[in-house]
Protein backbone atom coordinates (compact mmCIF):
# COMPACT_ATOMS: atom_id res chain seq x y z
CA UNK A 1 0.00 0.00 0.00
CA UNK A 2 2.76 2.17 0.68
CA UNK A 3 2.73 2.47 -3.30
CA UNK A 4 -0.17 4.36 -3.76
CA UNK A 5 0.28 8.07 -3.57
CA UNK A 6 -2.30 10.75 -3.31
CA UNK A 7 -1.89 13.54 -4.91
CA UNK A 8 -4.38 15.57 -2.88
CA UNK A 9 -5.47 14.53 0.39
CA UNK A 10 -7.98 16.91 1.82
CA UNK A 11 -10.05 16.16 -2.07
CA UNK A 12 -9.71 12.64 -1.62
CA UNK A 13 -11.30 12.87 1.78
CA UNK A 14 -14.04 15.48 1.07
CA UNK A 15 -15.64 13.85 -2.15
CA UNK A 16 -15.39 10.13 0.12
CA UNK A 17 -17.13 12.33 3.24
CA UNK A 18 -19.33 13.72 1.06
CA UNK A 19 -20.43 10.48 -1.21
CA UNK A 20 -20.44 8.34 2.07
CA UNK A 21 -22.92 10.56 4.31
CA UNK A 22 -24.41 11.34 1.27
CA UNK A 23 -28.06 9.26 2.92
CA UNK A 24 -26.69 9.05 5.85
CA UNK A 25 -23.84 7.01 8.34
CA UNK A 26 -24.31 3.70 7.63
CA UNK A 27 -26.27 3.78 4.47
CA UNK A 28 -23.69 3.22 1.92
CA UNK A 29 -23.03 -0.61 1.65
CA UNK A 30 -19.36 -2.27 1.60
CA UNK A 31 -19.64 -3.01 -2.45
CA UNK A 32 -20.68 0.85 -3.17
CA UNK A 33 -17.73 2.42 -0.70
CA UNK A 34 -15.15 -0.76 -2.57
CA UNK A 35 -16.13 1.11 -5.84
CA UNK A 36 -16.16 4.78 -4.18
CA UNK A 37 -12.36 3.97 -3.08
CA UNK A 38 -11.45 2.63 -6.45
CA UNK A 39 -12.52 6.05 -8.24
CA UNK A 40 -11.08 8.17 -5.63
CA UNK A 41 -7.66 6.02 -6.03
CA UNK A 42 -7.73 6.35 -9.90
CA UNK A 43 -8.89 10.09 -9.49
CA UNK A 44 -6.35 10.99 -6.84
CA UNK A 45 -4.18 8.74 -6.96
CA UNK A 46 -3.30 8.22 -10.47
CA UNK A 47 -3.99 4.44 -10.41
CA UNK A 48 -6.07 4.80 -13.80
CA UNK A 49 -2.50 4.31 -14.95
CA UNK A 50 -1.59 1.42 -13.54
CA UNK A 51 -2.42 -2.20 -15.27
CA UNK A 52 -5.24 -4.42 -13.69
CA UNK A 53 -2.17 -6.53 -12.59
CA UNK A 54 -0.30 -3.46 -11.13
CA UNK A 55 -3.22 -2.73 -9.09
CA UNK A 56 -3.61 -6.42 -8.02
CA UNK A 57 -0.72 -6.44 -6.26
CA UNK A 58 -0.64 -3.12 -5.05
CA UNK A 59 -4.51 -3.37 -3.18
CA UNK A 60 -3.87 -6.76 -2.75
CA UNK A 61 -6.95 -7.65 -4.76
CA UNK A 62 -7.73 -10.32 -7.75
CA UNK A 63 -7.15 -9.22 -11.21
CA UNK A 64 -11.21 -10.00 -11.73
CA UNK A 65 -12.01 -7.62 -8.97
CA UNK A 66 -9.73 -4.61 -9.67
CA UNK A 67 -11.46 -5.13 -13.34
CA UNK A 68 -14.97 -5.09 -11.99
CA UNK A 69 -14.18 -2.24 -9.81
CA UNK A 70 -12.55 -0.54 -12.35
CA UNK A 71 -15.50 -0.31 -14.66
CA UNK A 72 -18.42 -0.42 -12.29
CA UNK A 73 -16.35 3.10 -10.66
CA UNK A 74 -16.38 4.71 -14.53
CA UNK A 75 -20.44 3.87 -14.82
CA UNK A 76 -21.21 5.31 -11.42
CA UNK A 77 -18.56 7.68 -11.43
CA UNK A 78 -18.59 8.99 -15.03
CA UNK A 79 -14.42 10.53 -16.31
CA UNK A 80 -14.54 13.71 -17.89
CA UNK A 81 -15.84 14.23 -21.42
CA UNK A 82 -12.45 13.82 -23.06
CA UNK A 83 -10.92 10.21 -21.20
CA UNK A 84 -11.94 8.42 -24.12
CA UNK A 85 -10.39 10.46 -26.58
CA UNK A 86 -7.21 10.96 -24.20
CA UNK A 87 -6.97 6.96 -22.86
CA UNK A 88 -7.89 5.97 -26.74
CA UNK A 89 -5.13 8.00 -27.76
CA UNK A 90 -2.77 6.08 -25.47
CA UNK A 91 -3.27 2.76 -26.21
CA UNK A 92 -3.15 3.68 -30.15
CA UNK A 93 0.17 4.77 -28.77
CA UNK A 94 0.98 1.04 -27.93
CA UNK A 95 -0.46 -0.26 -30.65
CA UNK A 96 0.90 -3.12 -32.91
CA UNK A 97 0.79 -4.04 -36.37
CA UNK A 98 0.12 -7.44 -37.98
CA UNK A 99 1.05 -6.85 -41.57
CA UNK A 100 0.29 -10.14 -42.65
CA UNK A 101 -3.64 -9.60 -41.71
CA UNK A 102 -3.32 -5.96 -41.91
CA UNK A 103 -4.98 -5.17 -38.48
CA UNK A 104 -3.90 -2.98 -35.50
CA UNK A 105 -4.13 -4.60 -32.40
CA UNK A 106 -4.72 -3.22 -29.05
CA UNK A 107 -4.29 -4.59 -25.46
CA UNK A 108 -7.49 -2.68 -23.82
CA UNK A 109 -7.83 -3.50 -19.92
CA UNK A 110 -10.13 -0.82 -19.66
CA UNK A 111 -13.51 -1.84 -19.19
CA UNK A 112 -15.29 1.55 -19.66
CA UNK A 113 -13.17 2.42 -22.94
CA UNK A 114 -13.50 -0.62 -24.38
CA UNK A 115 -17.16 -0.60 -24.55
CA UNK A 116 -17.30 3.17 -25.48
CA UNK A 117 -14.93 1.94 -28.97
CA UNK A 118 -17.06 -0.83 -29.12
CA UNK A 119 -20.60 0.66 -29.40
CA UNK A 120 -19.58 3.59 -31.51
CA UNK A 121 -18.18 0.34 -33.74
CA UNK A 122 -21.54 -1.17 -33.71
CA UNK A 123 -23.20 2.24 -34.27
CA UNK A 124 -21.71 1.82 -37.84
CA UNK A 125 -22.34 -1.57 -38.69
CA UNK A 126 -18.58 -2.53 -37.71
CA UNK A 127 -16.93 -4.65 -35.26
CA UNK A 128 -13.62 -5.13 -33.45
CA UNK A 129 -12.51 -8.90 -33.02
CA UNK A 130 -11.62 -9.66 -29.62
CA UNK A 131 -12.61 -13.28 -30.05
CA UNK A 132 -9.97 -15.14 -28.09
CA UNK A 133 -9.51 -12.45 -25.45
CA UNK A 134 -11.84 -9.49 -24.86
CA UNK A 135 -8.65 -7.25 -23.96
CA UNK A 136 -7.37 -7.71 -27.02
CA UNK A 137 -8.85 -6.20 -29.93
CA UNK A 138 -7.99 -6.05 -33.53
CA UNK A 139 -9.20 -3.70 -35.84
CA UNK A 140 -8.93 -2.84 -39.57
CA UNK A 141 -7.56 0.32 -40.94
CA UNK A 142 -10.76 1.64 -42.09
CA UNK A 143 -12.54 0.79 -38.62
CA UNK A 144 -9.74 2.35 -36.98
CA UNK A 145 -10.35 5.24 -39.56
CA UNK A 146 -13.81 5.75 -38.13
CA UNK A 147 -13.12 5.67 -34.31
CA UNK A 148 -10.36 8.06 -34.95
CA UNK A 149 -12.73 10.05 -37.01
CA UNK A 150 -15.51 10.78 -34.45
CA UNK A 151 -13.35 11.46 -31.47
CA UNK A 152 -10.89 13.62 -33.03
CA UNK A 153 -12.22 15.29 -36.26
CA UNK A 154 -12.22 14.26 -40.01
CA UNK A 155 -9.07 16.51 -40.53
CA UNK A 156 -6.73 14.37 -37.86
CA UNK A 157 -8.53 11.28 -39.25
CA UNK A 158 -7.15 12.25 -42.99
CA UNK A 159 -3.63 12.38 -41.29
CA UNK A 160 -3.85 9.30 -39.77
CA UNK A 161 -4.94 7.80 -43.12
CA UNK A 162 -2.13 9.68 -45.13
CA UNK A 163 0.56 8.18 -42.70
CA UNK A 164 -1.09 4.54 -42.69
CA UNK A 165 -0.92 4.81 -46.24
CA UNK A 166 3.02 5.34 -46.38
CA UNK A 167 3.38 1.71 -45.15
CA UNK A 168 2.28 0.35 -49.19
CA UNK A 169 5.02 1.63 -50.11
CA UNK A 170 7.50 0.01 -47.24
CA UNK A 171 9.10 -3.50 -47.75
CA UNK A 172 7.36 -6.06 -46.02
CA UNK A 173 9.75 -6.93 -43.91
CA UNK A 174 10.17 -3.37 -42.25
CA UNK A 175 6.04 -2.70 -42.22
CA UNK A 176 6.13 -3.42 -38.23
CA UNK A 177 8.65 -1.04 -37.62
CA UNK A 178 7.74 1.68 -39.78
CA UNK A 179 4.29 1.41 -38.52
CA UNK A 180 5.57 1.97 -34.82
CA UNK A 181 7.09 5.22 -35.75
CA UNK A 182 4.31 6.48 -38.17
CA UNK A 183 1.82 5.71 -35.76
CA UNK A 184 3.93 7.39 -32.27
CA UNK A 185 4.19 10.17 -34.67
CA UNK A 186 0.32 10.54 -35.02
CA UNK A 187 -0.43 10.27 -31.65
CA UNK A 188 2.04 13.05 -30.33
CA UNK A 189 1.28 15.51 -33.27
CA UNK A 190 -2.57 14.49 -31.73
CA UNK A 191 -2.01 14.78 -28.30
CA UNK A 192 -0.32 18.14 -28.83
CA UNK A 193 -3.13 18.96 -31.21
CA UNK A 194 -5.61 18.56 -28.14
CA UNK A 195 -3.39 19.96 -25.54
CA UNK A 196 -3.03 16.15 -23.83
CA UNK A 197 0.04 16.89 -21.79
CA UNK A 198 2.39 13.57 -19.74
CA UNK A 199 1.93 11.72 -22.95
CA UNK A 200 5.38 11.09 -23.16
CA UNK A 201 6.24 10.26 -20.26
CA UNK A 202 3.02 7.99 -19.99
CA UNK A 203 4.35 5.69 -23.37
CA UNK A 204 7.83 5.34 -21.75
CA UNK A 205 9.80 8.00 -24.15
Amino acid sequence: MNDIKINNYEGFVNDFLDEYLANGMGATSKPEIDILVMNLLMNYGSLGEKSNQDLSITLQATESKIKRLRYEARLKYPPDVDYVKREFLYVLGRSQFNSEKGKIIFIVEDEYLRHAIQGRLKAKGMYADSSFNTEIIKLDKNSLESIIEELYGKEIANDFHDGFNELDQIQENKKVTTFQKVILKFVLDTAKTLAIELFKSRLGI
